[in-house]
């Protein structure tokens, strides 16, 4: 059986159309296999990126929390200083107060020693 050519007006054998579609068929093989395989390494690249993004946002997340606990280790150590002025300043007060009442308390014995030694 003869078919026409489509380029050239030649005539083609069965044999020849057979021969063609063969190859057009290993063609779209290799084509799909092609396809399969992109598919594939795109799947593989995207499983790849979201790994890295994952592992780069828990690091940056780490870091985050770092970062949060240094500075929050800073204000409570600003706080504890606040705290210990405030008792440096109480504490200075309260020596001070025992310090007048120690002076009081020793003129009141020294007075009644002298009294009563000068009753005697």
């Amino acid at each position: 059986m003869e078919l026409n050519k489509d380029l050239g007006g030649g005539k083609m054998s069965s044999m020849d159309v057979i021969k063609q579609i063969k190859e057009a068929e290993k063609k779209a093989q290799e084509i799909r296999e092609k396809a399969v395989q992109q598919a594939r390494d795109i799947v593989s690249k995207a499983q790849q990126e979201a790994e890295e993004l994952a592992h780069q946002l828990q690091k940056d997340a780490l870091d985050k929390g770092k970062k949060l606990m240094v500075e929050a280790e800073a204000q409570a150590q600003k706080e504890i200083e606040a705290i210990k002025e405030r008792n440096q300043a109480q504490i200075s007060e309260l020596k001070a107060r025992a310090q007048r009442n120690l002076d009081e308390a020793v003129t009141y014995v020294l007075g009644r020693i002298v009294k009563d030694y000068g009753r005697n």
